[in-house]
């Protein structure tokens, strides 16, 4: 089962939820929203609190396979956008997770939802892109934020809530290949661009913003929580030159491709 989270907390995840269970009615079942293969669960704080909440929350005869939370964006820069992103931290734990701890990507559904928004979002608002792994909760199954930002009136949007309903209930996946993402800023532009373009999808990004701190060590963690990884897609002038050596030595040792753009 997918279990859905919309916080209380949350404008946007309430908006998101209200306007799901509108168009795709569920039906309550031992105290659980459920539809086909998915479960919808209102919690009480934001998300980021709730570390492996497919194992803290009572699920009577019900296995969760992966967790898609329905959020918020915020942006000091304002910038209007649709997004998705895989969870954890490359660092430090301030916005909830562990330190240094990455949560299981879901590289399928993640970028098929991408897909999704991008074909359901009709109007010029907003931008669709991904965003680089930076925040928690750590979670040990396939999981990743669906988002709508930045403000009220862009949390209530209509198109923006038909777009996410769209990726969240239409998404079956695919059988592309899988990459941990390396290089450019918080959205990675190249690297949203060429997944958009060709037949291929990714788990964790690395952004620029992370390279200075990055070793080979949680780099071979994002390969790791990126489930069947096939390499890399680096985004070559937004790496720093020693993230990009590190890739290159973890490739030839390990057998993985590096697709360069």
């Amino acid at each position: 089962m997918d279990l859905l989270v919309v916080s209380r907390q949350d404008p946007a995840s309430s908006a998101m939820g209200d306007y799901l269970i509108k168009r795709y009615p569920f039906t309550e079942n031992n105290g659980l929203l459920t539809r086909d293969n998915f479960v919808l669960i209102y919690i009480d704080k934001i998300h980021l609190n709730y570390d492996n909440i497919n194992l803290n929350v009572d699920f009577p005869d019900v296995k969760i396979d992966r967790v898609i939370f329905l959020s918020k964006h915020s942006s000091s820069a304002d910038i209007k956008s649709l997004t998705v992103h895989a969870t954890g931290n490359y660092g430090e734990n301030k916005l909830g997770g562990y330190p240094k701890t990455l949560s299981v990507s879901d590289p399928e559904m993640m970028t098929q939802s991408l897909r999704i928004l991008k074909q359901s979002y009709r109007g010029e608002k907003f931008s669709v892109t991904f965003e680089s792994t930076h925040h928690g909760p750590y979670l040990d199954v396939p999981n990743y934020y669906i988002e709508i930002g930045t403000t009220k009136e862009e949390w209530q949007d209509p198109a923006a809530l038909f777009a996410v309903t769209e990726a969240v209930m239409l998404n079956h996946g695919n059988n592309y290949p899988n990459y941990v993402g390396i290089g450019g800023g918080h959205y990675s532009p190249k690297i949203t661009d060429y997944v958009l373009e060709n037949n291929v999808n990714i788990g964790h990004i690395l952004s620029k913003h992370d390279h200075e701190t990055a070793d080979e060590s949680i780099i071979r963690q994002a390969v790791q929580k990126t489930p069947r990884c096939a390499g890399f897609i680096m985004d070559k002038k937004g790496s720093r030159s020693g993230v990009r050596e590190i890739v290159r030595g973890i490739s030839e040792a390990d057998g993985l491709e590096l697709i360069v753009i």
